[in-house]
């Protein structure tokens, strides 16, 4: 056998291990929301929520496919506005030299430096002042404010990696900066494009403690929110059952979408550098 036949078979067998966990605990959602493990009768009562609004023990709850459309709508949104800002942020940072750019930077690692929740009472303040509680602006708003610095890190070590020869040689040809950044920068980091989309794509998805705080209508929260309406009553469990069918739901989407992006995830590392 061969070094990199070996190496190959290690790295399988690795991610295989890695991954038996996650393949166990989707086992586990499905049994235990079809299987009553006292009488051992199965049945498929607890995904009635995908046919019904929810109700149950006084907590009511809206039909799911609106609340999928949120998630699905708001996560898309945050992605585009995410890569949309940090992709050129972060070519400014790497190839253009201006005034306060030392500045900036610190700025951006200040800003990553803060954890979220010890600034989410101002935050709740001045979007109570601005009027923006109980809106999809105010949470998008705090979201991509709190993500922002680690995209434009990430997106930064990718357009250092590329040399600058290649964008000289575009400009020689009579390309405009902007049109060499288009046509010759963007393809060689579109890789590091497609990670930062796929962790602002799972970040945006699993996000629920924005909208419990600034969203108060049952009708604009997202899966994760649904899922936590149900998580505790009095902070009692109230219906094991459901709550793992729901879970189920919410966890199978994310799993397909990681094993279609993987790839994506083994060009960075935390730091932002490129990996071949």
């Amino acid at each position: 056998m061969s070094a990199s036949t070996l190496k190959k078979a290690l790295v399988h067998t690795y991610m295989t291990l890695f991954t038996l966990p996650i393949m166990a605990m989707i086992v586990w959602y499905f049994l235990a929301a079809t299987m009553n493990f006292t009488t051992h009768d199965f049945s498929m009562d607890n995904f009635a929520f995908l046919a019904k609004p929810v109700e149950y023990d006084g907590v009511k709850l809206p039909m799911i496919w609106p609340i999928v459309l949120n998630t699905i709508m708001y996560s898309l949104l945050i992605v585009v506005i995410e890569v949309g800002i940090s992709v050129p942020t972060a070519y400014a940072f790497s190839r253009l030299d201006f005034a306060g750019k030392r500045a900036a930077m610190k700025f951006l690692f200040l800003m990553r430096s803060f954890p979220g929740i010890t600034l989410i009472i101002a935050t709740f303040f001045i979007l109570v002042k601005m009027g923006l509680v109980n809106t999809y602006l105010g949470v998008i708003l705090v979201a991509i404010t709190g993500s922002l610095p680690g995209r434009v890190y990430i997106m930064k070590g990718f357009f250092d990696e590329v040399p600058w020869d290649i964008e000289w040689a575009a400009m020689v040809d009579g390309s405009t900066r902007f049109r060499a950044f288009r046509k010759v920068l963007v393809p060689y980091v579109f890789s590091g494009i497609g990670a930062i989309s796929v962790f602002s794509f799972l970040g945006a998805y699993g996000e629920w403690f924005l909208f419990k705080l600034l969203i108060f209508n049952d009708d604009m929260m997202t899966l994760a929110g649904y899922l936590s309406k149900l998580v505790t009553k009095e902070n009692q469990i109230i219906n094991y059952g459901l709550i793992t069918a729901i879970g189920l739901f919410y966890t199978l989407p994310v799993v397909v979408f990681y094993i279609f992006t993987q790839k994506m995830f083994m060009r960075v590392n935390i730091g932002g550098a490129k990996q071949s």
